[in-house]
């Protein structure tokens, strides 16, 4: 998918680790559905608390034909230390399940 993958980092220095890691789950998303046109990843450092460690906000905007697919991790829903692996695996997991339901739908359609 990497003609199709663009990966943003505000407030943080770009992570070429994390940029690989990224570049794996949407290979495997498009994997798991072919009719993905484009995907851009957000990662963001928005701010640190001193009492509360680093915390990061993921977006994942999947673009399949018609619609534009939105999944997004948001530190402040959690309590504690966020780490941006794992913020990147929860925006693909719920970037995964939305396409399902986008999936599910369009075969009902056809049938």
């Amino acid at each position: 998918m990497n003609r199709a993958l663009q990966i943003t980092y505000r407030g943080m220095e770009t992570s070429e680790a994390l940029s690989e890691y990224i570049r794996d789950h949407a290979d495997k998303l498009e994997q798991f559905y072919d009719g993905i046109v484009g995907c851009h990843v957000v990662v963001e450092e928005p701010h640190r608390h001193k009492q509360r460690g680093r915390h990061f906000h993921v977006r994942v905007d999947v673009s399949v034909p018609g619609r534009n697919i939105v999944a997004a991790r948001d530190p402040e829903a959690r309590d504690g230390h966020e780490d941006a692996y794992q913020a990147v695996t929860d925006a693909f997991d719920a970037a995964r399940r939305q396409l399902q339901h986008y999936a599910d739908a369009l075969h009902s359609h056809h049938r």
